[in-house]
């Protein structure tokens, strides 16, 4: 939608919702990315039954992405279909779910090669309900996160 003013110049009209609801998306990714990297340890099993670690990108209801190094020994998931991940909590607890990848794609990530897995989450699990309630936290706490800047200050809502 655009205006003409009075020289006969076209203003763009700025939508403040999609631009809020772009910064909204960008913090939630940032704020996920940290819950990914430092606080989860997140591992599928492969092939052999051997665990590999991976790292999420995304996490959605209906699926997530992950990704792994690429290296000549290792290249993520052999199978396509109900690969086991572990979402660990802490060093002994953690959150099955059953994933069945829907695409793959390399990608270099700050100069490091990787393979990126697209999947969809088996939602007839019965920790899928348990999945769904952390995606729905990680989402609400991405939006009401505020970073400490070491001031003392509080403010009531």
């Amino acid at each position: 939608m655009s205006q003409r003013n009075g020289a006969g110049k076209s203003d763009q009209v700025i939508d403040f919702n999609s631009k809020r609801e772009e910064r909204l998306q960008e913090k939630r990714r940032k704020t996920e990315r940290i819950f990914f990297k430092h606080l989860l340890g997140i591992y599928c099993v492969t092939g052999n039954s051997e665990m590999q670690q991976v790292e999420f990108v995304d996490v959605s209801e209906e699926g997530c992405s992950f990704q792994v190094p690429f290296t000549d020994n290792v290249a993520g998931p052999k199978e396509k279909e109900n690969i086991p991940v572990r979402i660990y909590f802490s060093q002994d607890t953690y959150l099955p779910i059953l994933v069945t990848v829907q695409n793959s794609a390399q990608s270099i990530v700050e100069g490091r090669r990787y393979i990126r897995y697209g999947c969809s989450i088996d939602t007839k699990t019965a920790t899928y309900d348990a999945y769904k309630q952390f995606v729905k936290f990680l989402h609400m706490y991405a939006e009401q996160a505020h970073r400490d800047n070491g001031k003392v200050t509080f403010f009531y809502l």
